[in-house]
């Protein structure tokens, strides 16, 4: 995938996102992933696109133009660790059967292509 900009990188505009983030990556040939579970109609739709230096980016799937959020490798760990662990779970009485199921673990999710990719990616990964 690409890589983060650097010094020794030749000097282009980048996006005003970028200037002053170590963390940014360019993402213009990435392969943004997203849930199985994901539909059109869904309300919110978050794609993870994973970089060569274990950096991730996310984006809303819906709104892709709406901008990106960068994590090191640390922050995304602690950021997995702490959805398995429940810290972001919506309490069962705000959810549907169907929701309930799928927030518990019960339902099978595969992390898919994005169809606004540029390309496609034939490998899937769950973190």
């Amino acid at each position: 995938m690409d890589e983060q900009h650097t010094s020794a990188t030749p000097r282009r505009d980048l996006p005003p996102e970028a200037r002053g983030n170590e963390k940014w990556h360019d993402t213009s040939n990435v392969v943004w992933m997203r849930s199985s579970l994901s539909r059109d109609d869904s309300e919110a739709i978050v794609e993870v696109a994973k970089f060569d230096d274990g950096y991730r980016a996310i984006r809303d799937g819906k709104n892709p133009d709406k901008g990106i959020l960068f994590f090191t490798p640390e922050e995304w760990e602690a950021f997995v660790l702490g959805a398995k662990d429940g810290e972001f779970d919506i309490p069962e009485e705000y959810l549907t059967p169907e929701e309930i199921a799928i927030q518990r673990g019960e339902v099978p999710v595969t992390a898919v292509p994005s169809p606004l990719n540029k390309q496609t990616a034939p490998s899937t990964e769950s973190d």
